[in-house]
């Protein structure tokens, strides 16, 4: 939100030019190694929680690994990646930028909220799940 109010203060040639390199940077092995490993990650404690659905910990387990996969991984590759995408192929020099970059602004700043709550609902998840597993927390 922060990040995305700061460039909504900048012209919107710059917001764009500024948002572009940041969608760039950001699709580098490292980062895609943690986003989708991280659902693989979910995929699997998710099964594991329906094969031990009679403890209560389980339920925490499989609804923090749905959460993060429909809100933090389906929102970033249905909503976001779309988004970044098209900006990529934007000219800041294009006629009808300043209402583009603002439509755009306006939608990845909802889904990124979506994504943001989502997430951390998912978390807590997790963190119940330990709890309930007599983990310290």
């Amino acid at each position: 939100m922060f990040f995305m109010r700061a460039l909504g203060g900048l012209a919107a040639e710059r917001g764009i030019v500024a948002m572009q390199a940041t969608v760039l940077a950001i699709k580098k092995p490292v980062f895609l190694v943690l986003f989708f490993g991280t659902a693989l990650l979910c995929v699997a404690v998710g099964v594991v929680a329906i094969f031990a659905w009679r403890e209560i910990y389980a339920h925490y387990t499989f609804a923090g690994a749905a959460l993060f996969l429909v809100g933090g991984f389906g929102v970033t590759m249905l909503r976001s990646v779309p988004l970044n995408n098209a900006l990529l192929a934007w000219s800041p020099d294009d006629e009808d930028v300043i209402e583009r970059w603002r439509r755009y602004r306006l939608t990845w700043v909802r889904w990124n909220h979506v994504r943001a709550i989502t997430t951390l609902l998912a978390c807590a998840c997790f963190i119940l799940a330990l709890a309930a597993m007599g983990l310290p927390v």
